[in-house]
């Protein structure tokens, strides 16, 4: 059922939040605490946006599982970010461990043409970051059809075969034209419009026993959504925390939060990263966080009309 990170606040380096806490993102691909099964080892990924170089993010996948990866332990302490996004998988039954199927997606059809030849849209989807812990219910059935639904420019961007990468084909779908400049209401109705469409997939291809779970990660390197979202006959809903503080930082005698009580900076995790309740707060079901351009974190009910 995999598990997530995004940061938003001051720039920090990357393998502060990364490695450095007890309960890090790295740490969670051994040893998951709230999910039944501790490992989630097929395969990462980390993306991260250097604003002052380009709007769209570096992407970093491997299908090797977190705890193995060598090369990332080097990059990491070289990069300064102020957003970025990362992920460890457990893979849903039946579906490949390849790098393909490794979270973090980012947007658009990735091609290696010149970005000055895009028109605003195109461009703005690439500068998306989109991860999912759950499952949608009847997933077969379900993806089979919202394909029929994506539009060609959305259906052809599709590069692997996960539940999570179909429903990111469709929250840029709804994004729309929007995605030229989003604002954060832009990015909250097309991730809540995405749910409600899987969600009458769902019962109208007869999975109504068959629970969706959806903790997604939306980000456009400005803004951050995040979701805690299980349907009505799922027994409980995955795990969504959301930390604010100062700042974070880790050195070699202390990895956590400087000064617990500012909100200059937001961490949402899956799991907490550290234990401080002065820090962290439970997501509760059927909610979103949105982490806002200036920093304002908010908690609040999804708005979604399910069947």
């Amino acid at each position: 059922m995999c598990r997530f990170v995004a940061y938003h606040g001051p720039p920090i380096r990357l393998d502060e939040l990364l490695y450095a806490p007890e309960h890090s993102i790295v740490q969670q691909s051994t040893d998951a605490r709230e999910r039944p099964e501790p490992l989630n080892g097929d395969g990462w990924g980390v993306g991260w946006y250097e604003p002052e170089r380009s709007p769209e993010p570096a992407v970093y996948r491997e299908v090797r599982p977190a705890w193995s990866d060598e090369n990332m332990r080097r990059i990491s302490p070289l990069v300064e970010t102020p957003v970025y996004l990362a992920h460890v998988r457990a893979a849903s039954p039946g579906l490949a461990v390849h790098e393909r199927n490794c979270h973090p997606f980012p947007g658009g059809e990735r091609t290696l043409e010149d970005r000055r030849d895009r028109d605003p849209v195109v461009e703005g989807r690439h500068e998306l970051l989109f991860a999912h812990n759950g499952v949608i219910g009847g997933y077969r059935d379900v993806v089979r059809r919202l394909r029929e639904d994506l539009a060609d420019e959305h259906y052809f961007a599709i590069r692997g075969s996960t539940d999570s990468e179909h429903a990111f084909a469709l929250v840029q779908q709804y994004l729309g034209d929007a995605a030229a400049d989003p604002t954060l209401d832009d990015l909250v109705d097309a991730v809540e419009r995405t749910i409600e469409h899987v969600e009458r997939l769902r019962v109208d291809v007869g999975a109504r026993d068959d629970p969706t779970e959806a903790n997604v990660c939306l980000t456009d390197g400005e803004r951050v959504v995040a979701t805690r979202y299980a349907s009505a006959n799922a027994d409980s809903a995955q795990t969504l925390h959301v930390g604010e503080a100062s700042g974070f930082v880790a050195d070699d005698e202390y990895a956590g939060a400087v000064d617990p009580d500012g909100n200059a900076a937001t961490v949402v995790a899956s799991e907490p990263l550290f234990a401080d309740d002065r820090v962290w707060r439970d997501v509760p079901r059927n909610h979103r966080v949105t982490v806002a351009a200036d920093g304002t974190t908010r908690v609040a009910p999804l708005d979604v009309d399910v069947p």
